[in-house]
């Protein structure tokens, strides 16, 4: 694996692993806010959708790098070496 192609691996690595915390603590928080708060649930959905864009642009940008991380690594020179 060339540096470029662990950069894009650990790169890849952690926005997905945002994504997904971020998914976890706001199920969370809804749930805090539905059943602790005393709130409806299409307040507490309603109140979120910056938060859920932000998650789902994390995403996606985990996904372009997995793309990314794919691509340099078939585009890698596999040719044998001479002796």
């Amino acid at each position: 694996m060339t540096k470029p192609s662990r950069y894009l691996l650990i790169a890849m690595s952690t926005a997905f692993a945002l994504c997904v915390l971020g998914l976890l603590a706001g199920m969370l928080y809804y749930l805090a806010a539905v059943y602790i708060g005393h709130r409806t649930l299409e307040s507490a959905m309603s109140s979120s959708i910056t938060y859920n864009k932000a998650l789902g642009a994390l995403g996606i940008l985990g996904m372009l790098f997995f793309f990314a991380f794919l691509l340099s690594l078939m585009s890698k020179n596999n040719s044998p070496k001479p002796r």
